[in-house]
């Protein structure tokens, strides 16, 4: 078997898994996963998934959608619908503060809708998204979280590409509501624009894609690129300034501002947590970089760029004489990897630690080493769906990243 179909073999393979573990109920499907205590988060608890696309029937409905595309599968057709037909059904009994982002809430929720029915044909699907979207009220006002994953910036990701898979300007201009919005919370100094998280006390505000400055950054790269205005460039910007205002040219590392004590112009702890990742590191500050460079048109956006690849791929091959406790696509290995996938030059950086992980579990392994300490979940950004997807990537580089819109 070469090294592409045993690729293949190990997506397929996760997916029947993932297929078996299935519950049904009245054509709708879910799981049981781990999910970590958010108080204390080394304490996990197995529960029923939500419907959302980072933890939720969403995600994992989008990972089948893919796999049928890609392999034919019947089962896995049928299951991709049943998850997603729960998640529509349970976005909107979701509390308001929790309906927003791309990943967290139900625009993320109709888009993984709008996707796989593409993927799929699936005619009941598209209508169901587009039901969704009317049906459901985003949060507004000061307390609205700004972030990609919970927030705003999220918001305006997921509407803008239903603006565009259902040829609807009105989702488009609730795009750009949500994006004035942004520009009238941000700070700005002389370092840049940045965001405060409402409810959450940090040092700093946050860089990274998933809850910081870049992730908004990007956001707004796109709805520049949507409406024409130069208002949201110049905000982009200027989300970016704010983080390249900390980068360590040293070693081209960003911090994670979560932690107390960080100084700009001061060396990073070493071996911080987040170095490399999607969620707060480099990784995913390389993909806004990599997507907003052709929008935005700057050299200083294409230099981060290039810093924040070199660092990922120092970090994944770090990863490689080691056992990886963490192939996640959140904070893990697979995330980082799937990075330099989307770099369009980095492959066999990616598929060398895919044979690595293969060579420690096999394509039939019984535990994957998942986001959730010592725990298994289907969810897709901290679990089984995530790691197969990836598996799916090395196999096709055709095949869309979970880390984008899926698109």
């Amino acid at each position: 078997m070469s090294s592409d179909d045993l690729f293949l073999a190990t997506a397929a393979s996760v997916g029947a898994r993932i297929m078996d573990d299935a519950v049904w109920h009245g054509g709708r499907c879910s799981w049981m996963g781990a999910a970590a205590d958010t108080k204390e988060p080394w304490r996990v608890e197995y529960r029923a998934l939500g419907p959302s696309v980072h933890g939720g029937t969403a995600g994992v409905g989008l990972f089948l959608a893919q796999l049928a595309a890609v392999t034919g599968e019947p089962r896995a057709r049928r299951t991709a619908v049943g998850a997603l037909r729960h998640a529509v059904e349970r976005a909107p009994n979701l509390p308001p503060a929790d309906r927003d982002g791309l990943h967290a809430g139900a625009v993320g929720v109709a888009l993984a809708a709008a996707r796989a029915a593409a993927l799929l044909d699936e005619s009941e699907l598209h209508a169901r998204a587009r039901s969704l979207l009317d049906e459901v009220r985003l949060p507004s006002g000061p307390e609205r979280c700004p972030d990609v994953v919970m927030g705003s910036a999220g918001a305006i990701i997921g509407l803008l590409a239903l603006a565009d898979a259902h040829d609807d300007p009105r989702l488009m201009m609730r795009a750009a509501e949500t994006g004035e919005e942004l520009l009238g919370r941000a700070t700005v100094t002389r370092h840049g624009w940045s965001w405060a998280t409402p409810g959450r006390r940090h040092p700093h505000h946050l860089c990274g894609l998933s809850h910081g400055a870049g992730g908004i950054g990007w956001a707004l790269s796109e709805l520049f690129a949507a409406t024409g205005d130069a208002r949201f460039a110049e905000a982009a910007r200027g989300a970016f300034a704010y983080e390249r205002s900390w980068l360590d040219a040293g070693s081209g590392t960003w911090p994670d501002l979560r932690v107390s004590g960080q100084r700009r112009g001061r060396p990073r702890p070493p071996g911080a947590a987040a170095t490399g990742t999607w969620c707060h590191g480099e990784a995913g500050i390389a993909l806004t970089r990599l997507r907003t460079f052709p929008l935005l048109r700057s050299g200083a956006v294409r230099d981060d760029a290039e810093i924040a690849l070199e660092t990922t791929r120092r970090h994944v091959a770090g990863l490689l004489p080691y056992e990886i406790e963490d192939l996640s696509l959140c904070h893990g290995a697979a995330g980082s990897a799937d990075v330099l996938v989307s770099s369009g030059a980095r492959w066999d950086e990616a598929a060398e630690l895919g044979h690595a992980v293969l060579e420690r579990h096999g394509a039939d392994g019984d535990r994957w080493p998942c986001g959730t300490p010592h725990a298994t979940t289907p969810g897709l950004f901290l679990g089984l769906s995530g790691i197969a997807w990836w598996f799916l990537r090395l196999y096709d580089r055709r095949v869309p990243s979970p880390l984008g819109t899926w698109g």
